[in-house]
């Protein structure tokens, strides 16, 4: 008889071990306390608290779960998707009215052979243009016709309304001629 009941004890013992070997949180928690099992896909340990109370006295929640513990996770549960990422702000452009539009070039008629603009960078076509710095200080973002251009230069007659386009060649500048266009000053 002693031995049956060794057995019995035994293979209590060894399922008692199992048990708390695959469910750890069984072996955490005193008998009588309600468990909460949780499936997880990785590998990692388990690691489980008892879910009534914590050191503090405070009751503690799994921060997945809901107001009554249930846990949305698992196969066949919805991922919510993620929200998407502003888009990037677009520079503002204000109008700043009608301008006189003139050109000029690098060549000694009109910039007396210099090869370099006032800001004492080298003259860029589509980028580079001449304006009244006591209104657009160097670096101002202004647009014409399109075009986004850099105030990089002044011109002695270059005041007020009045804007000099840099081209590349004398020819292109005469081309383009003297006209009137709506600017618009860039605000990043």
């Amino acid at each position: 008889m002693h031995q049956m009941i060794r057995k019995a004890l035994l293979a209590v013992s060894i399922t008692t071990i199992s048990v708390m070997s695959a469910f750890p949180a069984f072996a955490q928690v005193a008998a009588g306390q309600p468990i909460t099992v949780v499936e997880t896909a990785s590998e990692e340990p388990l690691k489980m608290e008892n879910p009534t109370a914590g050191a503090s006295g405070q009751s503690k929640m799994n921060p997945a779960s809901g107001s009554d513990g249930y846990v949305n996770a698992g196969p066949g549960v919805e991922k919510k998707a993620p929200e998407p990422e502003p888009e990037p702000e677009q520079p503002r452009e204000i109008s700043l009215g009608t301008f006189k539009i003139t050109g000029y070039c690098s060549c000694k008629l009109c910039s007396g052979g210099q090869n370099l603009t006032y800001s004492g960078t080298v003259p860029t076509p589509n980028h580079t243009i001449s304006a009244d710095l006591s209104r657009y200080p160097l670096g101002t973002k202004l647009k014409v016709n399109g075009i986004v251009y850099t105030v990089e230069d002044k011109g002695s007659s270059v005041n007020g309304n009045i804007l000099d386009i840099f081209y590349s060649t004398h020819q292109e500048a005469l081309d383009k001629g003297t006209y009137t266009a709506e600017v618009f000053l860039i605000q990043e």
